[in-house]
């Protein structure tokens, strides 16, 4: 279904046209994806008329860390990106769920060769309407493990949020959506369970909910640490960070994926052996109830989320 686009986008410290937030084909933040990102979830709730964005500090924070390992270095600093943000969710009037993407790229260098060292960098924030997936994790969804290796921290690092990187993403999902799937895990380059194009893999075995670590070529994500808050904190059981081979996915009782835009996403089957019973799991869905609660600006969880429709300090 085709979408309108919105009205307006945020380009160099100011909001501009949807169709004028636009860099030269050549700027290696286009032409090599010389850019790292972030995306941001923005939640809708009709009992207060309110459009909650979700950990904007967070997300922003992430951003600084990964300009910092691209050695770049943008003239905003984090507060007011932040601040950015929601003033193009408002000036777009937003009434729905959203996502927000906030970019920071290489500009054209002097030479007009994208390979060419520049430290002239600058950042677009966009916002778009994204529904929940709420409605789809009613299902769940089937992956399979990808011919495609997870790029590593000596070649591609996947701590860093580059799009450059998600060409690898792309090579992986294309695959299973080809073959029939919905989407794919990576291995990594050990052999090990890394994650799936753009999101994180939690296992639940045994009692146990586990995740792969940080070194095993896996973006450090927020969505997976809401989570780790979440069941330690209800549930009083740890997220436990390890490696996770193949053929224990396949012996799992749950397991799901989490991201910003995935949310949290049963997994019921993978390589076609179900997961379980193949539906999604109780403690899975248990998490993932009380996880959109907290987007919605759960009491809980209210330090979490920024409102969009009035004035409010941002932390960055």
């Amino acid at each position: 279904m085709a979408l309108s686009p919105p009205a307006y986008a945020w380009l160099d410290g100011r909001i501009v046209p949807w169709d004028a937030c636009v860099l030269h084909a050549r700027a290696p933040g286009g032409f090599w994806g010389a850019n790292v990102f972030e995306g941001i979830r923005g939640y809708w709730s009709e009992d207060d008329a309110q459009l909650y964005a979700f950990r904007v500090g967070d997300h922003l924070d992430r951003l600084g860390r990964s300009m910092k390992c691209m050695r770049m270095t943008v003239p905003w600093p984090a507060r007011e990106l932040a601040q950015a943000c929601l003033e193009l969710l408002r000036a777009n009037e937003f009434r729905t769920d959203v996502h927000v993407t906030v970019t920071a790229y290489f500009e054209l260098a002097e030479t007009f060769d994208p390979m060419s060292y520049t430290e002239k960098a600058g950042v677009h924030i966009t916002a778009v309407p994204a529904p929940s997936v709420a409605g789809r994790a009613e299902h769940g969804v089937h992956v399979c493990v990808s011919s495609w290796r997870r790029i590593g921290d000596d070649t591609m690092p996947p701590r860093i949020k580059t799009g450059a990187n998600y060409q690898n993403s792309r090579l992986a999902h294309q695959e299973a959506v080809r073959n029939g799937f919905d989407t794919a895990l990576f291995l990594n380059q050990r052999g090990t369970l890394a994650e799936g194009p753009g999101s994180c893999l939690v296992v639940v075995r045994e009692g146990e909910l586990l995740t792969p670590p940080g070194t095993s070529g896996v973006l450090e994500g927020i969505t997976v640490a809401s989570v780790a808050d979440i069941t330690a904190r209800e549930l009083g059981l740890p997220l436990r960070r390890r490696e996770i081979d193949r053929t224990e996915l396949y012996v799992a009782d749950e397991a799901f994926l989490c991201g910003t835009m995935h949310e949290l996403m049963p997994i019921v089957s993978v390589d076609r052996l179900l997961i379980g019973d193949g539906r999604p799991g109780p403690l899975t869905r248990r998490i993932h109830q009380r996880y959109l609660q907290a987007v919605h600006g759960d009491p809980a969880y209210r330090h979490w989320v920024t409102p969009t429709y009035q004035q409010q300090k941002v932390d960055a």
